[in-house]
């Protein structure tokens, strides 16, 4: 079973939630990049032109600069970028070549794909990136990339990330440590949709995306405990079939 897998601390992290800017040549290409980057957990923002101040003013996590072939300098993308934002930059290539990944290179990227690559492969360069940046700040990264958070709170449902215990109307609720892990990731975004894919890598690990029945299974498991009414979920509720989210109970819901 996956959820007695031993985790490294040094894995690649999930991208649950990271701010990446999507730069490219017209924002139908840069929206094409991001539903890919975005099926994986990412918040994008798409830019049709290296804009410095409105990509720095979205604040990005990374940022992703991806040309087209048809365009042959994204050097100079890379440059109007670095003098507004100190984000990672990764790089996919408009010819491939070994002169144009050293222009790149010169101008502040932090990494390279080759043209045309695939969307997994800028994901995977991504976390690299970010696992980096986190092991040099914080000696070594955590689960996330991030400071354990405190108590989170969402209806009657409390969680402590300190302890790893989660409460129900002041009644503690024994969980699974894959359960936990599950509710916690929907917990650090409350409210707000996780796709499928990243609630899958970050609870089982990369290697399992593609195992969507455990992530069904287990969400079951955590409707029985924490529902009021397992087959009317209140709280762990699924989005145009795209992911699940952690959310308020709606009041009519609650009195019902």
């Amino acid at each position: 079973m996956p959820g007695t897998r031993r985790r490294d601390a040094a894995e690649l992290p999930p991208p649950v939630g990271l701010r990446i800017a999507v730069v490219s040549q017209g924002l139908d290409r840069a929206y094409d990049r991001a539903r890919g980057l975005e099926a994986n957990g990412y918040r994008v923002t798409a830019f049709g032109d290296a804009l410095a101040s409105e990509i720095a003013a979205s604040r990005p996590d990374a940022v992703v600069i991806d040309l087209g072939r048809e365009v042959g300098f994204p050097s100079e993308a890379v440059q109007r970028v670095r003098e507004a934002s100190d984000a990672p930059v990764v790089v996919v290539g408009c010819t491939g070549s070994i002169s144009e990944m050293l222009r790149c290179f010169e101008a502040g990227a932090d990494d390279y794909c080759r043209p045309k690559c695939p969307t997994e492969e800028i994901d995977l360069r991504l976390r690299a990136l970010l696992r980096r940046i986190q092991m040099t700040a914080n000696g070594r990264p955590t689960a996330n990339g991030s400071p354990a958070p405190g108590r989170v709170r969402v209806g009657a449902i409390e969680i402590d990330p300190a302890s790893q215990t989660v409460w129900k109307n002041g009644v503690e609720v024994p969980l699974s440590p894959t359960e936990y892990r599950l509710l916690a990731t929907l917990a650090e975004h409350p409210g707000e949709v996780i796709p499928s894919r990243a609630l899958i890598a970050r609870v089982w690990g990369n290697q399992y995306t593609g195992e969507s029945h455990y992530l069904r299974l287990y969400v079951r498991y955590l409707r029985q405990k924490l529902e009021d009414d397992p087959s009317r979920p209140a709280y762990i509720v699924n989005r145009w079939g795209s992911g699940y989210a952690l959310e308020e109970p709606k009041r009519a819901a609650m009195a019902g």
